[in-house]
């Protein structure tokens, strides 16, 4: 069944809701496991379904290659989530404030969000995509504003509601001017009615503007630092990675859905906008004081990274996306990870107070700094090869200036990331520092993220893998 994956994952949801509400306050712990349960569940349906396509509905929910991997992402995603938000969630912290409670609640909002961008990437249908898209980021605003008694995360909250309302309107408008040009609501019967005309790059200014406050483009990425910083720090990781997902997904079924034919024009403004939010991330990021605001930045400008993908409308740009975003959760998350622990046991989250953290808790420095030169893209780690493959899409498009900025964008972006090295490895260490506790879930979880991201850069096979089968689903429409 095709659907299965997504099923499971919206039953998990229901299972949740069911034992926090039936079980005693001691047997509640049960949650975690039934989420992370599902998640795994549905990660493993969607392995059995890798020599399959097919669709279902009339062609309006299809699993393809470039579906079956965003899924995977999805998931994945979703799970180092769960088992990142163990700690807040069953109160085991060092200061109490930082704890955000409501478990039951908490897990299935969140798997109704996965389930939603689970849906989005198959959806084939302009009115399914719509719906699966409020279903993946409504969801997330209630994340955003989790524990109510804390003001930042009211109004990162708030923010995020009011700015993702009108992202929402504009997607909305956009795609109710591709029904009036089209006649349809099916994306793959009206690609080829799409005629170069005014109605049809005002609709692509409107969807322009939704999506990019899902990947946080500028001059749409204004709610991001507040977000990132009010939300809970799990939140906030889940927000990197899971959000531009979900935006890179919907960006996918417009470019390759119904667009391919017009990205060779928009190429132009794909690449004014990949520079611009590079270079406004890289260079705002190293003023910054806040970690959760440092790390905003950052994922600002991986996202200008990101969408020089789209420079190429053959396979080689979509696998390359792809990949880019593999690399991307697992070092991003690999960084939260150890931020997330941080702030649990200390309730500290400015920069200076990682000074002396490789003294006190070597591992942990270990992996926060594999993470963060992934990010900058320092080879041999996964960073490198996921920008060499992006880097290698601009140049072939003939954007060689794009190229060269994003490099020296790329030397920016060391030099801030290393602000955090150094407050670890040089700056001394505070007297009263001690070496602070590691929970055993957090030890395994933080070991398969940095395995992961040093591997995917050792041996990038998986981009192969990925451009082998995105050539099908992509090129060939199969």
């Amino acid at each position: 069944m095709l659907m299965l994956p997504e099923i499971i994952v919206v039953c998990s949801a229901a299972l949740v809701l069911l034992a926090d509400m039936l079980c005693a306050e001691r047997k509640r712990v049960i949650i975690t496991p039934i989420a992370a349960a599902g998640l795994a569940s549905a990660m493993l349906a969607l392995m059995i379904f890798v020599p399959q396509t097919g669709s279902m509905f009339g062609g309006r929910f299809v699993l393809d290659s470039v579906a079956w991997w965003f899924k995977i992402f999805f998931t994945f995603s979703g799970l180092i989530t769960v088992l990142l938000s163990l700690d807040l969630l069953d109160g085991r912290t060092a200061v109490r404030a930082t704890g955000i409670g409501f478990r039951g609640e908490y897990y299935s909002v969140l798997l109704a969000t996965i389930s939603g961008m689970m849906f989005l990437i198959s959806a084939r249908d302009i009115i399914t995509l719509y719906v699966s898209l409020e279903l993946a980021t409504i969801p997330l605003f209630i994340l955003a504003a989790w524990r109510r008694d804390d003001v930042r995360s009211g109004e990162a909250g708030l923010k995020y509601v009011i700015i993702g309302a009108m992202a929402s309107a504009f997607v909305l408008y956009g795609l109710g001017l591709f029904y009036g040009i089209t006649g349809s609501t099916t994306i793959a019967n009206v690609s080829s009615q799409l005629k170069n005309t005014p109605a049809l790059w005002l609709m692509a200014a409107m969807l322009t503007a939704g999506i990019g406050f899902k990947l946080t483009i500028v001059p749409f990425h204004f709610w991001a630092a507040d977000v990132y910083q009010g939300a809970p720090a799990p939140v906030t990781a889940y927000l990197s990675v899971a959000s531009k997902g979900a935006g890179l997904a919907f960006m996918f079924q417009l470019f390759y859905g119904i667009g391919r034919e017009f990205i060779a024009d928009a190429s132009l403004f794909i690449a004014v906008f990949a520079a611009i939010t590079m270079t406004l991330g890289n260079t705002v990021a190293i003023v910054q004081s806040n970690i959760k605001r440092f790390m905003a930045f950052s994922a600002i400008s991986q996202a200008g990274y990101l969408i020089m993908g789209f420079l190429s409308s053959d396979s080689g740009g979509a696998a390359a996306m792809i990949f880019y975003m593999l690399v991307y959760a697992v070092t991003n998350l690999t960084v939260f990870a150890c931020i997330i622990w941080y702030s649990n046991q200390t309730g500290k989250e400015t920069i200076e107070d990682y000074r002396g953290l490789s003294r006190t808790n070597p591992a942990i420095a270990l992996a926060m700094m594999l993470g963060l030169f992934g990010l900058s893209g320092i080879p041999p780690l996964s960073g490198f090869v996921g920008k060499f493959f992006l880097f290698s899409v601009a140049s072939k498009a003939g954007y060689h200036w794009l190229v060269a900025v994003a490099a020296v964008n790329s030397t920016i972006s060391l030099y801030y990331y290393l602000r955090i090295v150094r407050q670890m490895y040089i700056e001394p260490v505070d007297e009263n520092a001690i070496k602070l506790p590691i929970t055993p879930t957090l030890a395994i979880t933080l070991t398969a993220l940095t395995v992961a991201a040093v591997i995917m850069g050792i041996v990038p096979m998986l981009y192969e893998t990925i451009a082998k089968e995105v050539v099908q689903a992509v090129i060939l429409g199969k």
